[in-house]
């Protein structure tokens, strides 16, 4: 079962890399929201319930 696995060819090494890939951005994105600010969280966690109260000078209206 082992020789199965390490005698990739052709196709083979694109489903490797591209679940590699796949890991290795979830991991990171796990990370990051682990070691996240909580300050931040707070202000991401109130931008959908935002009604667009301060005033954004740089918005064209």
């Amino acid at each position: 079962m082992f020789r199965q696995i390490t005698d990739l060819s052709g196709n083979e090494w694109y489903l490797i890399a591209s679940l590699w890939i796949f890991l290795l951005f979830f991991i990171t994105i796990g990370i990051r929201l682990f070691r996240m600010r909580k300050d931040d969280a707070e202000y991401m966690k109130g931008i959908p319930m935002d009604d667009g109260e301060h005033s954004d000078e740089d918005s064209i209206n």
